[in-house]
């Protein structure tokens, strides 16, 4: 999504009314905020990003006074006749716009701790899902929009893969495949090592695990059939992955920057048609016997370091 409206950042007018006045004021905040730009968040254009403790609110309230704990599943059709005050006609006018919001981001500030489960059972349609400093145990409601999400995209929050993948954060599920999910970004976490939750993949086309602490793919990696791009750059690894035989046909992009590699001879490596190995321990005879073995129209691409590659965000 090129665009994002943040409530963090489009309401600071609001922030002295919310701090005094607590959760009306969210409401009203957010419903101002999604009149003026809700056109954009329906139709998929722009991303929707709430901080974790905003929503937790908010769906507090939803439970209180729109919907009892047995309805939290499914399109919620809510009464069509006026609320009996204007911050229920608000909250009403929330959980509908919630309900069809295709894409979500959802942020946690550093050094403060979540206590509570942060529930997204409101978000009925989303495609696009992103998360930021979210604990997964403490995740409640992806269950029910697993099986739609496109694109996920999950930062500073995991040790693990299952954690989402298999379980389904709090939802503690039993592991399905993800039917339409074809970009997964899980870099920028504490994840050592990959498990068969990533076999519920069957569709992805694009997986980044850079930035995590990753010693060894083993063959992990051979269901994704239909992978054409992967970034495993800024890891542990010692010996390049092993791809299946119908992404080794399909595989675009390739990186492998900045592990302990000493050689990329790996199944389906050399026939990526970007493959980026710079800053590990034998860069230079790496691509001496990567370009040796390639055909002509096969480059080596190298990139140099770069402020977004060290973690700084």
């Amino acid at each position: 999504m090129s665009n994002c409206y943040n409530y963090d950042d489009y309401v600071k007018p609001f922030r002295m009314a919310v701090c005094q006045s607590g959760q009306s004021s969210l409401v009203h905040s957010l419903a101002t905020l999604l009149r003026n730009n809700g056109d954009v968040v329906l139709d998929g254009s722009s991303t929707l990003t709430l901080p974790a403790a905003s929503l937790q609110q908010l769906t507090r309230l939803f439970e209180q006074h729109l919907l009892p704990r047995s309805h939290q599943h499914g399109f919620l059709a809510l009464p069509s006749h006026p609320a009996d005050t204007v911050s229920l006609l608000e909250l009403q006018f929330l959980f509908d716009i919630l309900q069809k919001t295709v894409s979500l981001k959802l942020i946690n500030p550093p050094g403060v701790k979540l206590q509570s489960p942060v529930k997204i059972f409101p978000f009925k349609s989303l495609k696009c899902l992103e998360l930021k400093r979210i604990p997964p145990h403490l995740l409640e409601g992806l269950r029910g929009v697993y099986s739609q999400l496109e694109v996920f995209t999950c930062s500073k929050s995991l040790s693990s893969l299952e954690e989402l993948l298999s379980l389904c954060g709090g939802d503690l599920s039993s592991a399905l495949p993800w039917l339409e999910l074809h970009t997964l970004n899980f870099s920028y976490n504490a994840i050592a090592c990959l498990d068969q939750s990533i076999s519920l993949l069957n569709v992805l086309k694009s997986l980044d695990l850079s930035h995590n602490k990753i010693q060894e793919c083993t063959e992990f990696l051979k269901p994704l059939s239909e992978l054409e791009h992967l970034n495993l750059g800024y890891n542990c690894l010692q010996r390049a992955p092993t791809l299946g035989p119908s992404a080794r046909s399909r595989l675009l992009t390739l990186i492998l920057r900045n592990n302990e590699l000493e050689t990329i001879n790996g199944e389906g490596v050399s026939r990526a048609f970007k493959t980026s190995v710079s800053g590990n321990p034998r860069g230079e005879t790496i691509e001496e016997n990567h370009l040796a073995h390639e055909h002509q129209d096969v480059a080596l691409f190298w990139r140099k370091q770069s402020p977004l590659d060290q973690g700084f965000l």
